[in-house]
């Protein structure tokens, strides 16, 4: 028999997923509080039960193997629906349980049940911590207390799942913007200058250089001075999303700074250089767009003794020269 209906059952989900503790590994600080509960109740089973919507999903288990069951068919449902101990010495007498599968012999021959709620840290019941015995007897007043201390016990360790997640999660992000143009999300420069030495120390060993492409974009100020610096931000991301599109996928699209961008290639032979310059004016200056920029390209394919600040300043130089010839073409 499942237990009475919630009358926010929704939230109290929402509640045990915010926890992150469903379908998880086997974890020995639960096993231990498991085996645990079984001794100070002196019974052969004992779990850590979590009630999700329509089943019920075991964190941990002394006396049985892992695993989950319907939620119609869970005992611990009472127990979270009542959200307080439940003591039932002689479960065929209760009927609340007398006919579930777990007590009539269909699954198991429940006599003994005690549930006791575990909580998240604003006070919903997701679950319990419950011994079952093939036995009918009641648990004395102390075993009930020790119980209870351990449901406690489960609390926190949940508490601290959830913090440690969270804290990863935050730690992730800190990361990504270290490492990432907020603009844009392309790389950043740090990050540039990172894969930049990484790609010269392969280069030296396997005997092909990388080649980096110095980009610049033409006619930006412009845009800015006319249109306002939203729509000067919004071209910088097509350009930066445009650059990334038509890139290799181990290539690195960094924005460098302002209207500059920078596009890392390893293993890329010279003759693919004015290849991959086409494809990057190809994305960048396209005829159909309302607000029109171009591309000057420097290009320098690194030599072995260069180091990161040589290939920049060779690779800057080239940019500049090639955007003082388009001027004068134009």
């Amino acid at each position: 028999m499942r237990g009475p209906v919630l009358s926010d059952d929704a939230a109290r989900v929402a509640a045990l997923h915010r926890l992150g503790v469903l379908d998880q590994p086997p974890a020995p600080d639960l096993d231990a509080i498991a085996r645990l509960a079984a001794y100070i109740a002196g019974a052969p089973y004992a779990a850590i039960n979590l009630v999700d919507t329509d089943r019920q999903w075991q964190a941990a288990v002394c006396g049985g193997e892992r695993g989950e069951v319907p939620r119609a068919q869970s005992m611990c449902d009472v127990t979270v629906s009542v959200d307080e101990l439940v003591h039932v010495p002689d479960a065929r007498v209760d009927s609340r349980f007398a006919a579930n599968p777990f007590v009539t012999g269909v699954i198991d021959v429940v006599r003994l049940y005690c549930g006791v709620p575990v909580h998240d840290n604003a006070g919903f019941a997701v679950g319990t911590l419950c011994v079952t015995d093939p036995s009918a007897r009641r648990l004395d007043d102390g075993q009930l207390a020790a119980l209870r201390d351990l449901a406690t016990q489960v609390e926190q360790l949940f508490e601290l799942r959830r913090q440690h997640a969270q804290l990863v999660d935050v730690l992730a992000e800190v990361d990504h913007y270290a490492r990432h143009d907020p603009l844009t999300g392309l790389a950043n420069r740090r990050t540039l200058l990172d894969h930049l030495e990484l790609a010269l120390g392969r280069g030296r060993r396997s005997g092909v250089m990388p080649t980096l492409f110095f980009c610049d974009l033409d006619g930006f100020k412009s845009v800015n001075d006319r249109y306002g610096h939203d729509v000067g931000d919004q071209t910088i991301v097509a350009v930066a999303q445009r650059l990334a599109a038509v890139v290799r996928e181990g290539d690195t699209v960094a924005r460098w700074g302002g209207d500059e961008f920078v596009v890392l290639c390893e293993d890329l032979q010279p003759h693919a250089q004015p290849i991959v310059v086409d494809r990057l004016r190809t994305a960048v200056e396209s005829p159909d767009d309302e607000v029109r920029v171009g591309l000057s390209v420097g290009i320098v394919q690194a030599a072995y003794e260069q180091t990161v600040g040589d290939v920049l300043s060779d690779a800057d130089r080239l940019m500049y020269a090639d955007k003082h010839s388009r001027r004068q073409l134009a």
